[in-house]
């Protein structure tokens, strides 16, 4: 949603890449931060990689809601681009390093779908940055 709004909505660069950016963190990983609360025991066997600890699951569960809430404040308070951006890193980084994670459990231990689907929605999420940022920062 975020992509197709960004075109639409806008043609300057940085508004662009704010809509995709605003977009995708709070449908991401706000949805990602439900999940975790309220159906934590089924999206830890989703996940394949079964009981490993409350404490882990709630504090992933923090971290996702913490960046939601996070765009959300910068977001009404209108403080722009780079703030949008440094958010949205946040965001990006985690999830190359938790496909990095996905990639390697699955070549060493047990490959499950998500060892292999986390990867490539990392790619397609650099993908797009790029295409959006690399304007926005001209």
């Amino acid at each position: 949603m975020g992509i197709f709004f960004a075109f639409y909505w806008d043609t300057n660069p940085q508004a662009q890449f704010s809509i995709f950016a605003i977009f995708l963190v709070i449908s991401l990983v706000g949805v990602t931060a439900i999940e975790g609360i309220s159906f934590s025991e089924g999206a830890t066997l989703v996940s394949g990689y079964g009981d490993t600890g409350e404490e882990y699951r709630r504090q992933s569960r923090m971290h996702f809601l913490a960046i939601t809430v996070v765009m959300l404040i910068v977001w009404l308070m209108n403080w722009g681009f780079y703030s949008y951006l440094a958010i949205y890193m946040v965001l990006l980084v985690f999830f190359t390093f938790s496909a990095i994670n996905h990639l390697y459990t699955g070549l060493k231990e047990k490959f499950v779908m998500n060892t292999l689907l986390r990867p490539i929605g990392t790619i397609f999420l650099w993908v797009i940055t790029i295409y959006f940022l690399l304007p926005a920062l001209k």
